[in-house]
């Protein structure tokens, strides 16, 4: 587990800092204003891409240990699902204010554009589930270190460009990253059917039983990551709503990459639930140990680390990143408690955890004064505070149910 782990989470870290280094480079070469609005586009097909996929990807990591001999005929319905969903999400976003207000990042190619980087993004981001259920969490490490590269690579490339380069950023390497893992997958599941015999597929009552409340808890966590960036782009202008956008990115690429850990967690746990107390204590453990430091280290440096990106960036947006990443310190506490109710197939606690943010956060940047980012930070602050200690209790609880 701590091994599958610790591969998930640098592969999602990589990404992500390769996500950072790419607005660093955007920030340098691109008007502030500009980048504002490729920020709304990227926010735009990330809350399509997440929204869409009805939380598929952590009902995979409960499914496919027990799907043994029938995973092909499981990850040929969810992929299904998922890029359906995806394209369908797409098209309707892109009829609403804020969908076209995305689109015209790049007058023309915007629409089309975005249907198909919200596709490729959306297959890209299950895949790592799936590929983490069928015991290929090394091959997710290699994909989102490609991934990072390939972006980099072809933003340089691209920079000339300007909006729509930075848009082709993500484009291209997502598409690429998706055709490299899907032949391990499929190759990977072809394996898995022909050594095992028999395997359980979810019936109806658990699928809807499973992925109603966490889908739920997907779009809150959608919301709070993807929407709030927009309606800070809408609110307070393209400028701050670009220093706003890599604050938010910081935290959700902590997020992501403890969520990398937590996945490995979910898996082991639904194969072996007699376990979990034992399982609980060592994640929780590694998580202090791997981003302790780093959460340390970010509010320390958040000014010259803004400071990369300019002076705008560090004058507006330091204060908000270091209350921000605080608050993620009991942020990697509701992430472990999500990850046993989800392996235990308990979709309501998942979705009351993951909802308690955006109920909070969506208001916050929809109702405060547009002077300061800090007063958004706070929230998140707040919020994570607060759900941490009730979900502290329902661990405690679900544990002595073990015992």
């Amino acid at each position: 587990m701590v091994r599958d782990g610790i591969a998930l989470s640098v592969g999602a870290a990589f990404t992500s800092v390769a996500g950072l280094v790419g607005w660093v480079i955007s920030a340098r070469l691109v008007p502030t204003a500009e980048v504002g609005l490729t920020a709304a586009f990227t926010s735009g097909f990330l809350l399509v891409s997440g929204v869409t996929q009805v939380s598929l990807g952590p009902a995979v990591l409960r499914w496919l240990p027990r799907a043994g001999g029938r995973s092909g005929t499981l990850l040929l319905r969810t992929y299904g699902v998922v890029m359906a969903g995806a394209v369908l999400g797409a098209l309707v976003f892109l009829a609403f204010p804020a969908g076209r207000q995305a689109a015209s990042a790049v007058p023309g190619w915007g629409a089309p554009l975005f249907v198909i980087v919200t596709l490729a993004w959306a297959v890209l981001q299950f895949q790592d589930p799936v590929l983490t259920g069928l015991d290929r969490a090394g091959t997710v490490l290699v994909k989102n270190l490609g991934f990072g590269v390939g972006r980099i690579a072809v933003l340089v490339l691209a920079a000339s460009l300007g909006a729509l380069g930075i848009l082709l950023s993500w484009a291209i390497p997502t598409i690429l990253a998706v055709l490299g893992a899907t032949v391990v997958v499929v190759m990977a599941s072809n394996q898995r059917d022909r050594k095992t015999s028999g395997g359980v597929l979810p019936n109806r009552p658990e699928v809807v039983g499973l992925l109603g409340p966490t889908y739920l808890a997907s779009i809150g966590q959608s919301l709070m990551y993807y929407l709030v960036p927009l309606i800070v782009t809408a609110r307070y202008g393209p400028a701050p709503g670009a220093v706003f956008f890599v604050v938010w990115t910081a935290v959700n690429a902590v997020d992501v990459a403890a969520t990398g850990f937590v996945n490995s967690l979910v898996v082991r746990i639904a194969g072996e639930p007699e376990r979990a107390g034992d399982l609980v204590r060592l994640a929780g453990k590694r998580l202090a140990m791997l981003f302790g430091p780093m959460i340390v280290a970010g509010v320390l440096l958040a000014r010259p680390l803004l400071s990369i990106f300019g002076p705008d960036y560090a004058e507006l947006g330091s204060t908000a990143l270091m209350v921000v990443l605080i608050g993620f310190a009991p942020r990697l506490l509701i992430l472990v408690v999500i990850g046993v109710f989800q392996a235990d197939g308990s979709g309501v606690p998942v979705a009351a955890f993951q909802l308690a943010g955006a109920a909070v956060m969506l208001p916050v940047a929809l109702l405060l004064p547009t002077d300061s980012l800090v007063p958004l930070a706070l929230g998140f602050l707040a919020v994570q505070g607060v759900v941490a200690a009730v979900a502290a209790v329902s661990l405690r609880r679900r544990l002595e149910i073990v015992a």
